[in-house]
């Protein structure tokens, strides 16, 4: 009976590090490109499916959250193209750096801040958004 608990606990352990050690960027590029898709085609409730619940404390409801959407983060909305960049992780935070183009060819690099919700499933904590400033040369 020891050796099973012994092995369940290993097999377990295991598990739970391969877990933590996989790498979350395309759940990341998956949760970010539906919530994109949900914005662009109106869908308020769609679009407040990818949210953490610290943006739904604040904003209580999917109208709400899209009209902050609607008139903070247009560019989250307008977009042409999506190009993604290499996310980093700081703590229990990962954030996933993405840059936007519009239909005026203005760019634009969103910073989404990617958190896991009390299920233990992805989500978006937060986006600052800034114009595009290209390296120097």
């Amino acid at each position: 009976m020891r050796t099973l608990a012994l092995l369940l606990t290993l097999l377990l352990g295991t598990s739970l590090a391969q877990s933590q050690s996989e790498d979350p960027t395309p759940e990341f590029r998956r949760i970010i490109t539906s919530q994109l898709a949900a914005l662009q085609n109106g869908d308020a409730d769609g679009a407040w499916a990818f949210a953490h619940s610290s943006i739904r404390n604040i904003f209580g409801n999917p109208d709400r959250f899209y009209q902050m959407v609607d008139q903070g983060y247009r560019p989250l909305i307008d977009f042409t193209r999506v190009t993604f960049q290499e996310a980093e992780q700081a703590d229990q935070v990962w954030v996933q750096p993405v840059r936007l183009s519009d239909l005026n060819n203005d760019e634009y690099l969103a910073f989404y801040a990617m958190q896991r919700n009390g299920e233990g499933e992805w989500r978006i904590a937060g986006v600052q958004i800034y114009p595009y400033q290209p390296p120097s040369l």
